[in-house]
């Protein structure tokens, strides 16, 4: 696990960071019980998108691909169209997530 502030690698069982003091909140900086694995967060990604990025976010939050659940959503829209509604109340939900490699963090 790193600090999400300074970056500094944290201890298995570390609440707070030995540099910079700040908690580490349950979820952040990778996971904190084993067998525990972490996801990106719900966001829309800006750096793969079609429409407003709303599958490419929840292919990357899932660890689905992208192309696979975009057919999945052309799918729903053909059958039912209730797809169309999911897509924009996600859209309007989903918050942006306009630096995704700014959270990336080297030791």
């Amino acid at each position: 696990m790193y600090c999400t502030a300074c970056g500094k690698a944290l201890g298995e069982n570390d609440r707070y960071c030995p540099q910079c003091g700040k908690a580490n909140a349950p979820g952040e900086g990778g996971p904190r019980f084993p067998g525990q694995t972490t996801r990106p967060p719900l966001r829309r990604a800006m750096t793969n998108k079609k429409i407003a990025g709303v599958c490419s976010g929840l292919a990357r939050h899932f660890s689905m691909d992208v192309t696979l659940l975009r057919v999945l959503f052309i799918v729903g829209l053909l059958l039912h169209g209730l797809t169309l509604l999911a897509y924009v109340i996600l859209w309007i939900a989903m918050p942006r997530d306009d630096y995704p490699m700014a959270r990336v963090q080297t030791a």
